[in-house]
C-alpha cells in the first residue's frame, strides 16, 4: 500500500514539473485536393446518389419476391413449410417495402440518405443476421449478407 501511494506522489510530481511551452505552436490547416473534392461531391467517399441507387435495386428485388412470389421466396430460403399467413405477411411486407424505396427516390439525398443507411442497418440486423442466427435457412439465405458491404459502403456515403 505504501509502494502505491509513493507511485502516485511521485507520478503527481512530475506532472507537477512538467514544462510547457509560452508560446503555444499553431497549425496552419491546409486543406487536401481530397477534401475539396470530397467537399464537392456533398461528403462521404461513396457517391450519394449511386449508393441509393444500389441500395434500390438491392432492395428492390427482393419487394419484388414479396409481392409477386412469396412462396418462391420462402422456399429458396428458410426450411420451412409456409402457409397463406406467410404469404399474406409477405405480400404486406413487399408493398411497404416498395412504399419505402420510392418515398426515399422522391426526396431529395440530403435528407434520404441518412433514412437509407439507417433502413439498411435496421434491415440487415433484423432481417438476414437475426435469420441465420434463430431460423432454419438455406444456403440461399447466405446471398441476404450481402447487406454487410451494402450497409459499410451506405456508412461511407454519409
Amino acid at each position: 500500500m505504501k509502494l502505491l501511494l509513493l507511485a502516485i506522489a511521485l507520478f503527481g510530481a512530475t506532472e507537477a514539473f512538467k514544462a510547457t511551452p509560452a508560446i503555444k505552436p499553431t497549425l496552419i490547416k491546409r486543406e487536401s485536393s481530397v477534401e475539396t473534392a470530397l467537399a464537392l461531391r456533398g461528403g462521404g467517399v461513396v457517391d450519394q446518389g449511386i449508393w441509393l441507387k444500389a441500395f434500390s435495386a438491392f432492395m428492390g428485388a427482393y419487394t419484388a419476391g414479396f409481392i409477386l412470389a412469396p412462396a418462391m421466396v420462402i422456399e429458396q430460403n428458410f426450411d420451412t413449410p409456409y402457409d397463406k399467413y406467410h404469404l399474406f405477411i409477405s405480400r404486406l411486407s413487399g408493398v411497404a417495402f416498395a412504399t419505402v424505396l420510392y418515398l426515399l427516390n422522391t426526396m431529395d439525398i440530403a435528407t434520404a440518405l441518412p433514412v437509407a443507411v439507417v433502413f439498411a442497418c435496421a434491415i440487415g440486423v433484423f432481417g438476414p443476421l437475426y435469420a441465420e442466427l434463430k431460423l432454419e435457412t438455406k444456403p440461399a439465405h447466405k446471398v441476404a449478407l450481402l447487406m454487410l458491404p451494402l450497409i459499410i459502403t451506405g456508412l461511407l456515403a454519409l
